[in-house]
């Protein structure tokens, strides 16, 4: 059998159309309320971006130079911050997407002193500075 054989028998096994992501990303639903911050959908976020809660909070209490708590499902901060969308987003691309790929089937494990982002995708590993 020719390579052109055997590409074409491969390109007729592959199913068209159903490569997707396996992970879906829940859009944070960030609301104000007098001089706090509330991520009500916090917990749904963190398990959507296969990620543990206090870590996420604790990036976020620290870009945003800020306190705050997590009460339940939701996160309060204790500030009216603007930015805190753009916070999440170098969250997401420092530590949920893969570097090498972009897709954000990654989990961040320890190994020693260091985490390792591994992405499921494509294989990369990458160490991570938390």
């Amino acid at each position: 059998m020719k390579y052109k054989e055997m590409l074409d028998k491969v390109y007729e096994k592959i199913k068209k159309g159903e490569i997707k992501d396996r992970i879906n990303i829940i859009k944070p639903e960030i609301s104000s309320s007098g001089n706090k911050t509330i991520i009500s959908n916090f917990e749904q976020f963190c398990n959507s971006i296969r990620r543990d809660k206090k870590q996420v909070a604790k990036f976020l209490y620290r870009e945003l130079a800020t306190s705050g708590s997590i009460d339940g499902r939701k996160l309060i901060l204790q500030t009216r911050s603007p930015i805190l969308e753009d916070k999440i987003q170098k969250y997401l691309k420092n530590f949920v997407y893969c570097h090498e790929c972009g897709k954000p089937d990654t989990i961040l494990q320890k190994e020693g002193r260091f985490y390792i982002l591994k992405c499921e995708a494509c294989g990369a590993r990458r160490t991570i500075k938390l």
